[in-house]
Parts: structure tokens; sequence; C-alpha cells
């Protein structure tokens, strides 16, 4: 009964750290359509200024691009596919968005997960988006060969699959090109630096910008 309870009130304790930390990342222009990033660490900018992040660099691209949009990023270290499923539906409850981007995955294939697992709570988190209106960019990972290529061919594959299943666009992997470079990575051997976070946006890029509208 009391690890019952405690379970109850860790998940409604992370729910409010979500939504205030949704709150806090959200745009003052209420006018422009938001732009919601589900990620890990690898999108809440883990280890570096936030300012210097992928997504504060995706605001400013919009910018310059001249497209109205505004990034709400909801990314959180540690995050698996399941948690991002459990808070979903308050994200876009409160947020509304135009646009999902989806990074989610690599601490599952980090920590051996079952792959159906992960794929099923991916597709809960896609069906629920595009319920809500939104257009969903599914971002793909890789991990290293730590549990057997069977299950990491399995792992990359599986964002493939989602991609068609749902017929989404998908980046194939968001840290090509700045994974296998050192000078590009913290000394966690994980994380990008600051000097990778611009290489991920040109990752992200292309096909973010096929949903885009002006």
């Amino acid at each position: 009964m009391l690890f019952r309870l405690f379970l109850v009130l860790k998940t409604a304790l992370l729910s409010l750290c979500f939504l205030s930390f949704v709150a806090w990342a959200s745009p003052a222009n209420a006018e422009n359509p938001n732009i919601l990033i589900v990620g890990d660490s690898l999108s809440a900018a883990y280890g570096i200024p936030q300012q210097q992040g992928w997504a504060a660099l995706l605001q400013k691209k919009l910018q310059l691009e001249n497209y109205r949009y505004d990034v709400v990023n909801a990314s959180m270290s540690g995050e698996t596919t399941s948690g991002g499923a459990s808070r979903i539906t308050a994200a876009l409850k409160q947020t509304k968005p135009a646009i999902v981007i989806l990074e989610l995955g690599a601490n599952d294939g980090l920590r051996g997960l079952p792959i159906k697992e992960m794929t099923a709570n991916l597709s809960n988190i896609i069906r629920q988006s595009r319920k809500s209106g939104a257009k969903v960019l599914l971002v793909g990972m890789k991990i290293p060969p730590n549990y057997g290529p069977k299950y990491s061919e399995a792992f990359s594959q599986s964002y493939l699959q989602l991609s068609r299943k749902h017929k989404i666009p998908q980046v194939p992997f968001m840290l090509e090109n700045v994974a296998t470079q050192p000078d590009l990575i913290q000394q966690d051997g994980l994380h990008p630096n600051t000097l990778g976070q611009p290489m991920i946006l040109e990752n992200i890029w292309p096909q973010l910008k096929l949903l885009l509208k002006k």
C-alpha cells in the first residue's frame, strides 16, 4: 500500500515538474503556432548553456528564415519513451502545437529495454499528437552495439518502420556526423557539446522545413 502511494506521488511530482517546465518554456507571443520538442538530454542542452542547444538555435533559424513559429522545448534529461508517453497528453493540452518534434528512445536503447515496448510508446505519442491536430517529425537514433548487432539494428530500424506505419517524416539519425567526432562530444562521451549543436540542427532542418508554413 505504501509502495503504491509512493508511485502515485512520484508520478504526480514528475508531471508537475514537466508542466512547470513547459510553462516556463512557452513563448510569450500567443499568435504564433508552437513547435513542441519532446525529447531527452540530447534535446535538453545537457551540460551546456540552454541558449546554445539546438532547440534554441532552431528558434533563431526560424526567425532568420521568416517562419513565424515559437519553439517550446519540453525535453527532459533521462527521459524514456514511457515517460514521454505518460506526459504527452498534458503537454499537448497546454501548448497546442502545430508541430511535434519527437526525439525519444536513446535512453530505452542504452538500458536495453524491449524494442516492442519502445515502439508502442512512440506510436502512442504519435497518435495523440496527430489526434490533437499536430504534424509529427520523428527523430531517429542509433546506439552502440553493446547489446549485440541484432538489437542495435532492430533499434535503428524501428524508427523507419514507425515512419512508414504512421506516414510521417523521419530524420534517420540526429547525430549524423556528430557522434563519431570526439571534438563535437562532451567528456562523458555521449552528449554533443556546443560545437555539435548546429550540426544537429542541420540534420533536423531539411525534414522539419517540409512541415513549416509561412
